[in-house]
């Protein structure tokens, strides 16, 4: 598995909640996406991780919504890529799949 993620720092907390919408809506779970997740670091800022089978469709998924990344960038976004393969991935063996529904 093949991770790719960014910490995301918008103008202000308006931004990022329609940021976060428009990304919910369009572009998660898309061209071989499989998990993906935000973590809240503060008003306006969050850490987006999304998991892939491997490089090669974390690759493909980066150059199909490359223009929506230019287009938020312009807007004064700052986005801090990060990227790389997973290991030591594991749930609880008592976690079953609605405590993993959002």
């Amino acid at each position: 598995m093949y991770m790719r993620g960014a910490k995301v720092t918008y103008a202000n907390e308006l931004m990022k909640n329609a940021m976060m919408e428009f990304m919910s809506r369009e572009l998660d779970l898309t061209n071989g996406m499989r998990i993906t997740f935000r973590v809240h670091l503060s008003e306006n800022q969050l850490m987006h991780i999304m998991v892939f089978p491997d490089e090669d469709a974390a690759e493909g998924w980066a150059r199909a919504v490359g223009s929506y990344v230019a287009q938020i960038k312009s807007m004064g976004v700052k986005i801090e890529p990060l990227q790389g393969d997973i290991s030591h991935f594991a749930i609880a063996g008592d976690v079953t799949l609605d405590e993993l529904r959002s």
